[in-house]
């Protein structure tokens, strides 16, 4: 089974995404060196993650046809989530008494993310 560039963008955009989260959680425990260079890796895969996703939004136009609105609607919330998000967690990367607070967002968006993305997954992937 081949897969097209969109259904390609968006598995790429779903790995990166449980990457990101897990890198996330594994880079914030360790120790040495500042936490903005140590968060850098899950930086870049959560952009990738976001533009994976918007990939895939813009060019699955053609496959929208035996999509259903649940799956599409779940989607749709789940890539303005991955924007909040990105915006989110560039402002963690400067020190202030903010963090603690935007860190509890950062982490409820991607449980939000994760869960629409499930519905997307089992509503439309063709694979389920």
């Amino acid at each position: 089974m081949s897969l097209s560039a969109s259904a390609l963008a968006g598995w790429i955009g779903a790995g990166a995404l449980v990457l990101a989260a897990v890198l996330g959680w594994v880079l914030r425990r360790m120790r040495g060196g500042p936490i903005a260079a140590r968060m850098r890796p899950h930086l870049v895969l959560g952009y990738t993650t976001l533009a994976a996703a918007s990939i895939h939004a813009a060019t699955s136009g053609p496959s929208m046809s035996v999509a259903t609105t649940t799956g599409i609607y779940a989607a749709s919330v789940a890539l303005a989530a991955l924007a909040v998000q990105a915006f989110v967690g560039a402002s963690l990367q400067a020190p202030g008494s903010y963090r603690r607070p935007l860190l509890a967002w950062h982490r409820t968006l991607l449980w939000l993310i994760v869960v629409l993305v499930g519905v997307h997954l089992v509503f439309n992937a063709p694979l389920f």
